[in-house]
């Protein structure tokens, strides 16, 4: 089996490369991530995600639920010219 490709947050954190790209994926055609009380999410509209990615995203359900609820700390950007924080 190869070696999957990871991605490394400034934070740390790793996260898979497949997954981050099926949900990009996902969110370009329109797909929407609502979070749910019980840390998960569900997808809007109903019935954007294909056979394969439903099944895909069950057999990587925690990262995926991670990945979705992640919030990156981006405190540090700010605006060049303004100076507003982004």
């Amino acid at each position: 089996m190869a070696p999957s490709k990871t991605v490394v947050f400034r934070d740390g954190t790793v996260a898979s490369l497949a997954v981050l790209e099926r949900l990009w994926a996902i969110e370009a055609r329109g797909g929407i991530f609502v979070l749910t009380d019980n840390g998960g999410y569900d997808i809007e509209p109903e019935g954007i995600l294909t056979h394969n990615e439903r099944l895909f995203l069950l057999e990587h359900r925690d990262e995926a639920r991670w990945l979705v609820r992640y919030q990156a700390d981006d405190s540090h950007l700010t605006d060049t010219v303004t100076g507003v924080s982004r």
